[in-house]
């Protein structure tokens, strides 16, 4: 899962990339196509804790969300302005976006609009393409009525400004557009980049109510500080939150909104040799499941047994979790619940 970090000039972006993954950003700027720093970061997941330690597993492996900061170009992003329109070839194979608004000293945007000017772009850069797209459709002979007609209904759409995000598509339609990389389709989470004595101030209720119309939701992250962290050991980390007031890292809240805001699940593989988290699309199944721990043991699904987090958390062992009936096989159409824990049986 891929996740792409925007903004306006000067608003924080790559001291927000170092805030989460703890990362250099990349030095300089760049016109060519290699302007992108990924960054691994590990989901913070207390279940999986748990589950290393009932089962002392050797070894615990989190999800991990893929982060990517973009090396600027000043030729390209002029001041002010709300987007550099060279990186939006390079977002559209993202899962989803990472918002950066600024309010900071010296670097204060109201959010609302910031929101808006950045919204517009990514629309009109979805209504172009549409547009050419429809245009070489009507050029090509014997092209696809049904492409055409969900393009019309798209174009329309954007014309009057309003991101697709919000556009309910048939699943059809969806697959039609799976290789456009719509921009204003993708998942995002605007992040207001501020100092840390206003990270534990929220939105105003307009404000938040106005991102929620984008179908989008705020978080505030004071980047700055938390950069500072990933300076310090673990001993020093806790004494600066301590000092601050905080129990933890925002950015541990931050990547946990994220992961969700990707309509993400977190399923379960435990036992000795490893603890490890899965991450599953809401609502995919028990055979989708099985193709993201490895495409053979898909191919070859015969079931699942298939025990919720809760239940295990309770019993605390595979033996009482039986001896109480809360182990149940699972076909393939099985749809995967947040914090099951599954092994499934295969032949290949």
């Amino acid at each position: 899962m891929k996740t792409g970090i925007i903004g306006a000039r000067g608003a924080g972006k790559s001291t927000v990339f170092h805030a989460l993954t703890g990362l250099a950003p990349i030095a300089g700027t760049a016109e060519g196509r290699n302007r992108a720093r990924p960054g691994q970061i590990k989901v913070a997941d207390p279940r999986l804790d748990f589950l290393e330690s009932a089962y002392g597993s050797k070894k615990k492996i989190p999800v991990e969300l893929t982060i990517l900061d973009f090396a600027p170009n000043p030729k390209e992003q002029k001041e002010g302005a709300a987007l550099d329109p060279s990186l939006l070839p390079l977002v559209r194979d993202m899962d989803a976006l990472l918002i950066v608004i600024p309010q900071f000293a010296g670097m204060e945007k109201d959010l609302v609009a910031t929101l808006e000017s950045i919204e517009g772009e990514l629309v009109f850069a979805d209504f172009d393409q549409a547009e050419r797209r429809l245009e070489r459709l009507k050029k090509e002979k014997g092209g696809s009525d049904f492409e055409r007609a969900a393009l019309e209904k798209v174009i329309a759409w954007l014309g009057d400004g309003k991101a697709l995000r919000l556009l309910e598509l048939t699943a059809q339609e969806g697959q039609a557009f799976s290789s456009f990389g719509f921009l204003s389709r993708k998942p995002a989470l605007v992040t207001v980049n501020c100092e840390m004595e206003r990270a534990a101030a929220d939105v105003t209720d307009a404000e938040r109510a106005a991102v929620r119309a984008h179908g989008l939701e705020v978080f505030r992250l004071a980047a700055a500080f938390e950069s500072e962290l990933w300076e310090l050991d673990e001993a020093g980390q806790r004494e600066m939150l301590k000092d601050a007031g905080l129990d933890a890292p925002a950015r541990d809240r931050l990547i946990g909104a994220l992961y969700n805001h990707l309509g993400l699940i977190t399923f379960y593989t435990a036992g000795e040799p490893e603890a490890h988290a899965w991450p599953l699309r809401r609502g995919e199944s028990a055979l989708d499941a099985a193709g993201v721990i490895h495409t053979d043991i898909a191919r070859g699904f015969i079931r699942a047994e298939v025990v919720s987090y809760e239940d295990f958390a309770i019993h605390k062992s595979d033996a009482k979790v039986k001896e109480a009936g809360k182990l149940r096989l699972e076909g393939r159409d099985y749809v995967m619940r947040d914090g099951d824990m599954i092994h499934i049986r295969f032949k290949v």
